[in-house]
């Protein structure tokens, strides 16, 4: 009971401690464009205790992340991203300071009562939002014990479109904006600065309105004290790709607003700046976003000699995917290098890791000379022995090949960052970027700091409207904004990164020796046609028609669909297998390991060992055949030396409609001849070691060829 005490007294205190720790309280007020209709996940994260914002309702401080406010006192959340986290950071990174912020917002109110449009609200004596937000902020001054430091206002798109339709004067405008401030610093008893973003335009909309309204943000800025014009080139957003439509700011026009805010406010409040360094790393319950160790000196390097880059990426469906984290990356990779040509090189299987990565990443990226390799399987698994083959055969192709291990995540490996904990194989993964001296990234990182802060929906319906940006629909593959957080957390690393090669400090290391001495550095993928002997029921087909997904993995396949058709692999190593199509016609394997028939036993993944007794076939139709085509692997795992490998196909066809399941019968139901088949389509042979190019090893005859 005591410790129970001892530990709510602890978080008490630090609870205060924060509080005590902010410096300076803003308020935040207008209309939509305070509010925020950018997107959250391009907006910059803000570090844990550099910046709150205050919710009424709950009475509390809450850490500043996008979506910022809360639908309360008519005032409203941000749709998705808003001005307000590139404030707090920008503000930090200058001052070092902690802010509170005060969010009062509401779209489409006005400041002049007769530019009031249904029941959006006013400013104006006669409306509640002027009393709402002073009742807010007082509740903050009491929460936190400081003064209100400033009132940042946003606010003129309804008064201007109200002088365009003749309802407003320009006169009248100006006189309500000059008497709201009054009302203000009377009700605070003090002379408030007050901040003014001057109102932009609205695209294709008459621009009169608008111009007399900035031209009367201007004449309050002169006339009254501490009334200063924070940021003015919002009427440049229309044709500088700026908007997310005809009048809101897309979220690089707010992060531009907020930059500059917070450069205005630090100045007006005679603040002194710092300039801190924008490279240190985020850290959440204890663990850091990125790990720089040696950083990418020689990719940098590269971008100072030449103008070409070549930025290679190897993971599964999340690497995949356009908008999984890869293409963002590219894109933001190309704003921290301006002067340079970004090609990107990608190599992502869906739902493989990386014992198929090392058996692909010479074929698919070392033979397009990378100077940079992300690699991305910790979703997946991320087999320790099959990253460090992968590491390995980059660096013994070239060491100046620099490499960054990143980490993304399920739903469900979300909460482990929540609780404070990384997860197994991530951490070994990790032991492996210590060893080699990596950058790694764990990019889960702040959106799981996100969802445990009711900012972000972990999972749900892209479609639904819920007032909060969605990580993933079906609980693995990030939507775009999950991608861009995935982005964002790799180039946070790559800015400290620049940082490190700039002061001079990097070094890069020699290959050390191997962690894992069972690691797969002589993985490789062969093409079937020089890799194996088959049988001749074998025929070679190109990928066209139902299978041109897979012609960039290879142009053919070799497939058979009689029982007893064969196909054998002579290797020297401690592990084969094939890399398949899966689709409604495939059939199982029969597999002989030199010259005797084997049952097997899934290892972890799809990596089987051979046992007394196991299963006596491998099943290539799987749940992921209903109607589709798919591309998956094997491998066996046998002692290190010579074998030889006999693959067959059986002559029973699995229970195709069980293996489906009850809620995938349809096709199978309406075309039962489709799945009457025991087909199998070979596409590479895959080898933890060479093929051997010599006779059989066995005293076994097989009528079979070789197909050039």
């Amino acid at each position: 009971m005591r410790l129970k005490f001892c530990y709510i007294f602890l978080l008490l205190s630090c609870a205060i401690w924060k509080v005590e720790a902010a410096n300076y309280l803003f308020l935040v007020a207008g209309q939509s464009n305070s509010v925020g209709k950018g997107n959250a996940s391009l907006a910059p994260a803000v570090m844990p205790g550099v910046a709150y914002e205050y919710v009424y309702q709950a009475d509390s401080l809450r850490p500043l992340i996008d979506p910022v406010g809360a639908n309360e006192l008519d005032f409203e959340s941000a749709s998705s991203g808003s001005a307000w986290p590139a404030f707090a950071d920008t503000f930090y990174q200058l001052t070092g300071d902690t802010i509170v912020l005060v969010p009062a917002s509401r779209g489409g109110s006005s400041c002049h009562e007769k530019a009031e449009l249904d029941n959006y609200g006013t400013w104006a004596v006669s409306g509640r939002l002027f009393n709402n937000a002073l009742r807010k902020v007082e509740a903050a001054m009491k929460k936190t014990g400081l003064p209100l430091s400033g009132i940042i206002w946003l606010q003129g798109e309804r008064d201007a479109n109200a002088i365009n339709s003749g309802k407003l004067a320009q006169a009248a405008y100006e006189r309500s904006l000059k008497e709201l401030i009054v009302r203000f610093r009377t009700a605070m008893h003090a002379s408030t600065p007050f901040f003014i973003v001057k109102t932009g335009y609205y695209n294709n909309h008459p621009r009169l309105g608008f111009d007399q309204v900035r031209v009367s943000q201007d004449h309050v800025a002169k006339q009254m004290d501490s009334v200063y014009i924070a940021f003015e080139g919002t009427n440049l957003f229309i044709n500088s790709g700026l908007m997310t439509d005809e009048i809101h700011y897309n979220q690089e026009g707010l992060n531009k607003v907020g930059d500059s805010l917070a450069f205005k406010v630090a100045n007006k409040l005679g603040i002194t700046e710092q300039n801190l360094p924008k490279t240190g790393a985020l850290q959440i319950k204890g663990i850091d976003e990125f790990k720089l160790r040696k950083g990418a000196a020689n990719f940098f390097k590269k971008a100072r000699e030449r103008k070409k880059l070549r930025v290679g990426y190897i993971g599964g469906s999340i690497t995949q995917a356009d908008k999984g984290y890869r293409k963002q990356t590219t894109e933001l990779l190309k704003v921290l290098l301006p002067n340079n040509e970004l090609v990107e090189l990608t190599a992502g299987i869906p739902g493989t890791d990386a014992d198929l990565g090392a058996c692909r990443v010479a074929d698919q990226l070392l033979s397009k000379q990378p100077d940079l390799v992300f690699i991305e399987f910790a979703a997946n698994g991320g087999f320790p022995q099959g990253m460090e083959g992968i590491i390995r055969q980059i660096k013994k192709t070239d060491p100046q090949i620099d490499i960054c291990l990143i980490y993304a995540a399920t739903v469900g490996q979300l909460k482990a960052y929540q609780e404070g904990t990384i997860l197994t194989h991530i951490a070994k993964i990790e032991q492996l970027a210590n060893h080699y001296q990596l950058p790694s990234v764990h990019m889960a990182l702040y959106p799981a700091w996100m969802v445990q802060q009711e900012k972000l929906v972990a999972k749900g319906d892209a479609g639904n409207k819920l007032g909060k940006p969605i990580f993933t629909e079906d609980g693995v593959h990030p939507l775009p904004i999950g991608g861009n957080l995935y982005a964002a957390a790799i180039v946070r690393m790559f800015r400290a990164a620049l940082e490190l090669f700039v002061s001079g400090k990097e070094a890069a290391p020699d290959l050390p020796s191997a962690l894992y001495v069972d690691n797969w550095e002589q993985a490789q993928w062969i093409s079937p046609q020089e890799g194996a002997i088959f049988s001749d029921d074998w025929k070679e087909i190109p990928t066209t028609g139902k299978l041109q997904q897979f012609g960039v993995w290879f142009p053919t396949v070799m497939t058979a669909d009689q029982a007893g058709a064969s196909c054998t692999i002579r290797f020297e190593g401690d592990a084969v297998g094939l890399f398949d199509i899966g689709g409604p016609e495939v059939g199982q394997l029969k597999v002989t390991l030199d010259g005797r028939e084997v049952q097997l036993l899934v290892d972890k993944g799809v990596r089987y060992n051979v046992v007394s007794e196991g299963q006596a076939v491998l099943n290539r139709f799987n749940i992921n055949c209903n109607n589709r085509y798919r591309g998956q692997f094997f491998m066996l795992q046998t002692s290190l030396g010579k074998h030889e490998v006999t693959f067959r196909i059986d002559k029973i066809i699995p229970d195709k409609r069980e293996i489906l399941g009850a809620d995938q019968l349809d096709d199978i139901t309406a075309h039962p001849e489709k799945y009457a088949h025991a087909q199998i389509y070979i596409g590479k042979i895959l080898v933890k070691g060479d093929i051997l190019d010599e006779p059989s090893m066995l005293k076994i005859a097989f009528p079979s060829h070789r197909t050039m």
